[in-house]
């Protein structure tokens, strides 16, 4: 039985890079979001004829006229700002020595901030806990704190941002695809596609504050690095071609020339 894998050759500082790779290895074909992602597998020894650049099928949703409106999704979810920004913000597994101390620098950025925020919990990583504690400290009424946010509800908040922040890769995959800027923060998006939106910020406290002062002279400039929003047709298209049938159980390792 040949297996298909979506989202090899991706990069990210976290335990996830083991297994993405190690997937990766066990699949037969690869449909991938960029041409990063396509040359990391090629390291990897695997077969060009093997992989087909797609681009990710998050960014098909994002295009979707069924998505809610703004005012539907205010109203649901009781936001009450005109404007805001977004914070999400994740445990980095391999650095829990001192993911409370960069959990409060970013906390302490935010609350020296003036605009409001919409906030959505961490996943539930090692450390989640953590970064839950200093969310705590987020009260009054320039805050809306969420433990989660439906996907498509999601993507039209995001859009409609002044901002995102935080190290989530919605940052780095979702936010240049709208054109919204990104504060990202820290090491978990390190060595990924870096849009002109997008700044790139220690997790220090003062230094977070000023990428958050400049949010407004950044270009809303919409970035493709992981697509165009047309992944899903390029994958039934390739489902149709005779020749993807034909792949060889038998994997061979591609030595790089």
């Amino acid at each position: 039985i040949n297996a298909e894998y979506m989202g090899g050759g991706e990069l990210s500082v976290t335990v996830d890079e083991l297994i993405r790779h190690s997937v990766s290895k066990m699949a037969h074909l690869h449909f991938v979001s960029n041409q990063s992602a396509q040359a990391r597998l090629l390291q990897m020894g695997e077969l060009p004829s093997s992989i087909m650049v797609i681009g990710s099928p998050d960014l098909d949703i994002m295009t979707s006229p069924q998505l809610p409106t703004l005012a539907a999704t205010k109203a649901h979810y009781e936001i009450p700002f005109d404007t805001y920004n977004l914070l999400m913000y994740h445990s980095i597994t391999t650095e829990m020595a001192t993911q409370q101390q960069q959990a409060s620098a970013v906390i302490s950025a935010v609350l020296a901030d003036t605009t409001p925020y919409v906030v959505i919990y961490p996943n539930n990583d090692a450390g989640s806990q953590l970064i839950l504690n200093e969310l705590a400290r987020l009260l009054g009424g320039r805050f809306r704190v969420f433990p989660s946010v439906r996907f498509e509800s999601f993507l039209v908040l995001l859009r409609n941002a002044q901002c995102i922040v935080g190290n989530s890769s919605a940052g780095i995959h979702e936010a240049p695809f709208y054109g919204t800027p990104t504060i990202n923060i820290g090491s978990r998006q390190q060595g990924r596609s870096c849009a002109a939106s997008i700044i790139h910020v220690p997790p220090d406290t003062d230094l977070i504050l000023a990428a958050l002062h400049s949010v407004p002279t950044l270009p809303r400039t919409r970035s493709q690095d992981y697509g165009d929003g047309q992944s899903g047709r390029r994958f039934v298209e390739a489902l149709s071609t005779t020749t993807i049938w034909e792949t060889s159980p038998q994997k061979m390792f591609q030595d790089l020339k």
